[in-house]
């Protein structure tokens, strides 16, 4: 495997690099085969920091939090800023240096695991554009820096499982920032949106009134909410609705068919039918169970 490089490490930098007979530990604990970490570190104002990797085994992400550099992917260059995330799966050949006017600091994560590949994909990684425009998160540099915290002991199995679900918790959090700030930047609100939605409960809400809040066609309109959150708006718009019809179903003694009028259904079966497409079951066991 590519591990991490041998740049000489300031006094303030951090490089940490799990040993081999952990890492086999960590491939078959049920817990951490599916991502684990491999090594991790902080280099602050790495100046002269320079790596070339003609064969790249790991799968690694960079988290710039400051300073500037390149990144170069299939000989093309890539600018790097701070609130940049560096995307180098296995396999991707690369090079990467610091600005020396304005060297970087870099948070960075070799990994592993049996959903790796599913992570990249979730990230939505391409070898054409290979950063992407995260934004500064300061509660990402915590957990971040986390990563790095759990490595620094003795490698107890605590603080391996910690740190390996940590980074679960990272890639998750930055395709979560990303997709935020590119709804910021595009003006497509989901809390506006579902705002629209959860007025309307009471009653049907025509899709083409959705795309207009967004100011998009139809189509275009479903087609980026379900990018941004993996469902179709009308999906979850009945599950706001049968949301609703759960609350009224524990905190009053209403009966089913004065509930469907609530939610806007003249016709309690198919309302029940709805419920159940929905929850799993119909509204009348929903009432009968105790749940919490």
């Amino acid at each position: 495997m590519s591990g991490p490089s041998d740049w000489p490490l300031p006094d303030d930098g951090v490089r940490l690099t799990v040993p081999q007979y952990v890492l086999e530990r960590l491939k078959k604990n049920p817990l951490t085969r599916g991502l684990y970490v491999r090594a991790a570190g902080y280099y602050p104002t790495a100046l002269g920091h320079y790596v070339r990797r003609d064969l790249h085994s790991d799968d690694l992400f960079l988290y710039c939090v400051g300073g500037e550099g390149t990144l170069t992917v299939d000989g093309a260059n890539h600018s790097v800023g701070a609130g940049d995330l560096m995307m180098l799966p296995n396999g991707v050949t690369h090079v990467y240096g610091a600005n020396p006017q304005r060297p970087w600091t870099l948070y960075w994560v070799h990994f592993a695991g049996e959903q790796s590949k599913a992570f990249w994909s979730y990230l939505e990684f391409n070898r054409e554009q290979p950063v992407a425009r995260v934004g500064l998160s300061a509660s990402l540099a915590a957990a971040l820096a986390g990563i790095v915290q759990s490595l620094e002991g003795d490698f107890l199995e605590s603080s391996l499982i910690y740190g390996s679900n940590l980074l679960r918790q990272v890639l998750a959090q930055l395709q979560m920032t990303r997709l935020q700030n590119r709804e910021t930047r595009s003006q497509f609100s989901v809390d506006t949106i579902h705002e629209v939605m959860r007025k309307s409960l009471h009653d049907e809400l025509d899709l083409n009134t959705l795309a207009q809040t967004a100011n998009m066609t139809r189509h275009a309109f479903c087609r980026r909410y379900k990018a941004i959150t993996g469902v179709s708006p009308y999906k979850h718009y009945l599950y706001l609705k049968m949301k609703r019809a759960c609350h009224f179903l524990d905190a009053t003694d209403q009966s089913i068919t004065e509930i469907a009028e609530l939610m806007g259904y003249r016709d309690p079966y198919y309302f029940s039918r709805i419920f159940r497409q929905v929850m799993g079951m119909p509204p009348s066991q929903y009432r009968s169970r105790n749940y919490g």
